[in-house]
């Protein structure tokens, strides 16, 4: 701010001062009538006040109005010298290398050469006739007024060749900046990217880890998992006469270890995904297949399931048991999510040499400390919830050489995207 005040300030001040030298240029003038020869250096001091106090340079370039603005300079120093000239030539000639310089400082070499020229030819003609006519007067004149027009160029050349060199080093400083602002955005952009690459990498050691581990938790649990579902098959035919509190325990028994036996099941296929065996299935049928696979229960719940309409056939190569596995899992997760009356919808579409479906709910949504670890083995929000369907889903789209992207809002909804490598066509 003090910066700003202080710019305009000093270009105030320097403003007023070349005015003032250009009014005082007028106090030594020689003619009899001082008012006529006042008025043009008014006039010359009022229009540089006037545009450099409401315009900038910048802005006269932008419009192009430079060579007007030039021309106008011109004029106004041509009436000053046609008021300052009497029997004598005017001794005002300085005052044209107020356009020379404007121009040299602000267009190329060529405009500059003629503005020059122009400033030359302008004073010439206000010249006195009789210094031309008069032999002794025109071998007395001439080479000075020559000197007058080889001044006018050799301070045109030299100030548009500082302002060349002055624009260049501009330009480059420009182009440096706007180096800098490019190498700053892609250095941020890596940041990120490498951010992400690291997080999934941690995601992917986890996963591997607890993958090792499941295995082996389900090798020593599913034996005795076995034996006691036998033995309790054993003792309810033994016993199929006596109690029916036996009975109902038995059936209790028959019940925790068929729920931990699925569980069991659960650990080894995250554990052992197994290799995708990929074949070409049409996408939006496979949709509708899901879909009409949950309408059942969500009928029940008062949810309905949609599949939208996708324009042309989309071909993907997928394990069609695996991926019936990651969408079921989607669409149950969606139908525990959502209120009755709810809406699930089902979506396909092709994005950058991917075949990409999603399942959107209008559901509770995820809580934002929740959102990065949906994907992690173990995390649930449910009382029954194994927390290895969304790790179990993760783990074959990646298989497939593919990702699971999630994005939630809180009491609004959730969608799951799965996106895939397309067909080569």
């Amino acid at each position: 701010m003090d910066t700003f005040l202080y710019s305009r300030t000093g270009r105030l001040t320097k403003s007023l001062f070349l005015a003032f030298l250009i009014a005082l240029l007028c106090l030594f003038s020689k003619a009899p009538d001082l008012l006529q020869d006042a008025l043009p250096f008014a006039l010359l001091a009022g229009y540089y006040l006037v545009t450099d106090r409401r315009f900038t340079i910048e802005q006269i370039q932008s419009s192009g109005l430079m060579v007007a603005h030039v021309g106008v300079y011109l004029l106004l120093c041509t009436l000053v010298i046609w008021a300052t000239t009497g029997d004598e030539e005017s001794v005002y000639w300085i005052v044209y290398f107020l356009p020379i310089a404007v121009a040299a400082s602000n267009l190329n070499l060529r405009l500059t050469l003629l503005t020059c020229t122009v400033a030359v030819l302008l004073f010439f003609s206000q010249v006195p006739s009789r210094l031309y006519l008069d032999p002794e007067l025109r071998q007395e004149e001439i080479p000075e007024f020559l000197i007058f027009g080889v001044t006018f160029f050799i301070v045109g050349l030299l100030v548009q060749s500082f302002s060349e060199i002055h624009r260049r080093q501009l330009q480059s400083q420009r182009h440096l900046n706007e180096q800098l602002l490019a190498n700053q955005a892609a250095l941020q952009e890596s940041l990120a990217r490498l951010g992400e690459a690291e997080e999934s990498l941690r995601r992917k050691e986890r996963l591997a880890a607890l993958g090792e581990m499941s295995a082996g938790i389900a090798h020593e649990i599913r034996n005795p998992l076995g034996i006691i579902s036998s033995s309790a098959q054993l003792i309810e035919k033994k016993l199929a006469a006596g109690s029916s509190d036996v009975g109902q325990l038995l059936d209790i028994i028959q019940e925790e270890s068929t729920r931990i036996n699925g569980l069991v099941t659960d650990f080894i296929s995250f554990g052992r995904p197994g290799e995708p065996v990929l074949r070409p299935y049409d996408l939006q049928a496979f949709l509708q297949r899901a879909a009409e696979h949950v309408d059942g229960l969500a009928r029940q719940r008062n949810v309905a399931v949609e599949v939208e309409p996708e324009g042309g056939a989309l071909t993907i190569r997928f394990d069609a048991d695996m991926m019936q596995q990651v969408l079921l899992n989607l669409l149950l997760n969606a139908l525990a999510a959502i209120e009755p009356g709810g809406r699930i919808r089902l979506r396909s579409y092709r994005e950058e040499g991917r075949v990409c479906f999603e399942v959107e709910d209008d559901g509770c949504g995820i809580a934002p400390e929740n959102q990065e670890k949906v994907f992690d083995p173990f995390f649930t929000t449910r009382d029954k919830g194994t927390g290895l369907g969304l790790a179990n889903a993760f783990r074959i789209v990646e298989a497939h050489c593919g990702d699971l992207r999630m994005r939630s809002e809180l009491g609004r909804g959730s969608v799951f995207t799965v996106c895939l490598p397309a067909e080569e066509e």
